[in-house]
C-alpha cells in the first residue's frame, strides 16, 4: 500500500471540508469527484475507500460467500436470469450486484443516491442507462421489480 492516503484516517476525513474532500477525492481517485456528490457522500465514500485499502478489500471467502447466495437465489427462483433481486425496499448501505456485458457490476444505494464505478448517480434508472447505453427502468433492470430480466 503505497499511494495517496495510505496514511489517512477516517477521522480525518471526518473533519474536512468540501474543498478539502474535493482535492483529496482528485488525489486518490484522479478524476474529480461528481457534482451532485455533497460533502456528506463525499465523506462516506472516501472513508469506505480507506477502510478498504486498510482491510485488504473483500476478502475471497466473503466474495465465495456472495457468489454462493447469488447462485441460490437464481436456483431457487427456477429462473435463468443473471443477476439477483433483493426486496424491493432499497436502503442507504444496500449493494446490488449486475451482471452486464460480460462483467458484474457493483452498485451501492447510499442515503444520497446510487454509486457505480466511483461515480455518482441520482438514481437506479440512471445507473442503467450509463450501464447500457439507452434508456431502461432502473429497479425492473437490477431485479427489483417483477419482469426484471434486462
Amino acid at each position: 500500500m503505497n499511494g495517496p492516503g495510505d496514511q489517512l484516517e477516517v477521522l480525518q476525513i471526518e473533519q474536512m471540508d468540501a474543498a478539502e474532500l474535493r482535492g483529496l477525492w482528485r488525489q486518490l481517485k484522479g478524476v474529480h469527484p461528481p457534482k451532485t456528490f455533497t460533502a456528506r457522500l463525499m465523506r462516506v465514500a472516501l472513508a469506505w475507500e480507506v477502510q478498504v485499502k486498510r482491510s485488504g478489500g473483500e476478502s475471497t471467502r466473503a466474495r465465495r460467500g456472495w457468489l454462493r447466495v447469488i447462485s441460490n437465489r437464481i436456483k431457487r427462483s427456477g429462473e435463468s436470469r443473471v443477476g439477483i433481486t433483493f426486496v424491493s425496499d432499497t436502503v442507504d448501505g444496500t449493494r446490488i450486484l449486475k451482471k452486464w456485458g460480460g462483467a458484474t457490476h457493483e452498485v451501492f444505494i447510499t442515503g444520497q443516491g446510487v454509486m457505480w464505478n466511483g461515480q455518482g448517480y441520482s438514481s437506479l434508472s440512471a445507473v442503467a442507462r450509463a450501464m447500457t447505453g439507452t434508456n431502461r427502468n432502473g429497479p425492473k433492470f437490477f431485479g427489483l421489480r417483477e419482469g426484471g430480466q434486462s
